[in-house]
């Protein structure tokens, strides 16, 4: 059975402007929030508490933990969502250099986990990723419940990478003949996800914005251009840490299937 709760962790300081979007998150979606604190100030943990009891969230402070036993506590309370302060990187810096928040949630399975860039301060825009090969009809629902419960704009985004499938196909047919099997494969890559949002959504016709190219690279890329505060993919896409490397804003991880399917 599942536990209504969204766990919210912060390590040595609190990052009051994620602590933000978190009470507003947890308002819209109607969950108990826990404070999972390890060494965070006296002073910073009572604003904290100010701050969520101002708006009758129905929560919890856990403070008393030892920083080696966090993991076993998350994975004890199982939380709807878990939300980390994502420390802010450039791409470039991210090549040679994996933050802690990164190395941390990479033994959390399971659990949808959002990153939030240290500097946000809104949550008002998300770009949901649908991959051809891993998405699945429970990411596509899950996420879409998500968005709209929050009451935000958000849209879906897949990639296809046509240069690869050129390249590739080049090798073995004539320039004419592999430009037309591209366009047969683009064809059916945005069948198949229009296929799968539907029937994870319910409806005749789902709506997906189609970009071309690496999908590692250029779904960041999109997201960064146009604004977006959040991009989502699933837990189980290829590259996951390219995805997270390439985002230059906060990153939500939310999983596959529930526990046990």
């Amino acid at each position: 059975m599942p536990v209504d709760t969204i766990i919210f962790y912060q390590k040595e300081k609190v990052n009051f402007n994620n602590l933000q979007i978190v009470k507003n998150i947890a308002s819209k979606l109607q969950k108990k929030l826990i404070l999972l604190f390890v060494d965070i100030p006296q002073e910073e943990k009572e604003k904290a508490i100010s701050l969520i009891s101002s708006n009758g969230i129905n929560f919890e402070v856990k403070n008393q933990i030892e920083e080696a036993l966090i993991k076993e506590e998350i994975n004890k309370e199982k939380p709807d969502l878990l939300i980390l302060t994502r420390e802010k990187i450039s791409p470039l810096e991210h090549i040679f250099k994996t933050p802690e928040t990164e190395k941390f949630i990479n033994s959390i399975k399971n659990i949808d986990i959002l990153l939030l860039q240290e500097d946000a301060i809104k949550l008002e825009k998300i770009l949901i990723n649908i991959d051809k090969e891993t998405s699945t009809p429970f990411y596509i629902k899950s996420t879409y419940e998500f968005a709209k419960k929050l009451e935000v704009q958000f849209d879906f985004v897949t990639s296809f990478y046509e240069a690869y499938y050129e390249l590739s196909l080049m090798k073995t047919h004539p320039e004419e003949e592999a430009k037309q099997i591209v366009v047969d494969l683009f064809k059916e890559h945005i069948e198949i996800v229009k296929d799968k949002m539907a029937r994870a959504l319910g409806k005749e016709k789902a709506e997906v914005i189609v970009i071309k190219g690496d999908p590692k690279k250029e779904v960041p890329y999109y997201a960064r251009r146009k604004e977006y505060d959040l991009l989502v993919i699933n837990e189980n896409i290829e590259d996951k840490d390219s995805y997270i490397e390439n985002s230059e804003m906060s990153v939500g991880i939310f999983k596959d299937q529930e526990e046990g399917e």
